[in-house]
């Protein structure tokens, strides 16, 4: 099965895992109901219930499947160099109360993530 990582909801049903390759980068974020997620290069399996959701880091395959019935959506995690530069760029304005927050200018705002588990 082929769909974009990044761009997708995904339903699963009980007993069918789903295969995920290179999911490096994946935030999964459970919807629905509750799944379980291993991951190769990642020490013990992940359970999430709706609401909650894991970054995945290891290189390798992950498996992905519901406990009864769910629902998971992919999101693509902010790369880790553009949290640094607004965590610097806060730092610079600390104090300024003539110029706007870093976090207030549109190209720096940061999307909000979910509560997570296992990351």
């Amino acid at each position: 099965m082929d769909f974009d990582l990044y761009n997708s909801e995904l339903y699963l049903a009980h007993n069918a895992p789903v295969r995920l390759m290179s999911a490096r980068g994946v935030r999964i974020v459970c919807t629905a109901g509750r799944v379980w997620l291993t991951v190769e290069g990642e020490a013990g399996d992940i359970l999430l219930a709706a609401g909650e959701s894991h970054l995945v880091r290891g290189r390798g395959l992950a498996l992905l499947e519901a406990i009864g019935d769910g629902r998971v959506r992919f999101e693509k995690a902010p790369h880790p160099l553009r949290r640094m530069v607004l965590a610097s760029l806060q730092k610079l304005w600390h104090g300024r109360r003539d110029l706007p927050l870093p976090e207030q200018h549109p190209a720096l705002r940061l999307p909000m993530v979910s509560r997570h588990v296992g990351a």
